[in-house]
């Protein structure tokens, strides 16, 4: 007992120690941040991270009461990774619309670079000429009014379906939302290929189990110079 003690006791040092030299490379190798926005107090190591949690499983009325102390754009040190919030009409316009090309680079997620193949689809790729190619083949051969107004067929009879669905189920209790999912993804799926996905539950359940993985905590996502406990643990 005394022996697994001490061993848990030298890994957990070891990790803090390996945290503690990682964010001081980073800080070192970033210099001065110019004009930063303001923030709250943040501790060593987690930085922000715990004013996250005091909402319990509510985050964002943790941010939302940041954002009434400390202004509608803020920055929270989140373990490694330096954050802006927004969290106005007025500044989220700044940054989606009027300098929208200084902040189209997507964050790096741990989860992402594996699903997609490290980003070389449209769903994860950076921002740069081979996403704007991806992006270009898509609005083109789906998005145009031209091409959505060619689907409207498919639409309309899809929608027909879900609606004689709903009405033979004589009043019993359904499952809307997932007659909802199963419309939007055969109407993509038959837009997109042409014909109705033949495994669609299958791909709806997987869809859902990526949905619970990119929305989960993984410490890579915090600490990028970690990256390698994921293949330790198996993740």
């Amino acid at each position: 007992m005394f022996q697994l003690l001490s061993f848990t006791s030298i890994l957990t040092c070891s990790f803090f120690l390996l945290v503690v030299v990682a964010h001081w490379k980073r800080n070192k190798a970033r210099g001065t941040i110019l004009k930063s926005p303001p923030g709250p107090w943040k501790l060593p190591l987690i930085g922000n991270l715990y004013q996250l949690i005091t909402s319990g499983s509510l985050p964002h009325y943790s941010l939302r009461d940041l954002a009434k102390k400390h202004g509608p754009v803020m920055r929270l040190q989140l373990g490694e990774v330096s954050a802006v919030i927004i969290s106005s009409p007025k500044a989220a316009r700044e940054v989606l619309k009027t300098h929208e090309h200084c902040f189209a680079q997507r964050p790096d997620f741990f989860v992402d670079e594996i699903l997609s193949y490290a980003y070389s689809g449209i769903f994860g790729t950076p921002y740069g000429d081979c996403w704007r190619q991806m992006r270009k083949i898509c609005v083109l051969e789906l998005l145009t009014a031209q091409r959505v107004h060619s689907f409207r067929a498919v639409r309309e009879e899809e929608e027909w379906n879900l609606i004689e669905t709903l009405s033979l189920s004589n009043g019993l209790s359904i499952n809307l939302s997932k007659h909802l999912f199963d419309l939007t993804n055969t109407v993509t799926s038959r837009a997109a290929f042409g014909e109705k996905c033949k495994a669609q539950d299958e791909f709806i359940s997987l869809v859902k189990e990526i949905m619970v993985l990119t929305s989960g905590f993984n410490v890579p996502d915090l600490y990028p110079s970690l990256k390698f406990i994921a293949s330790i643990m198996g993740w």
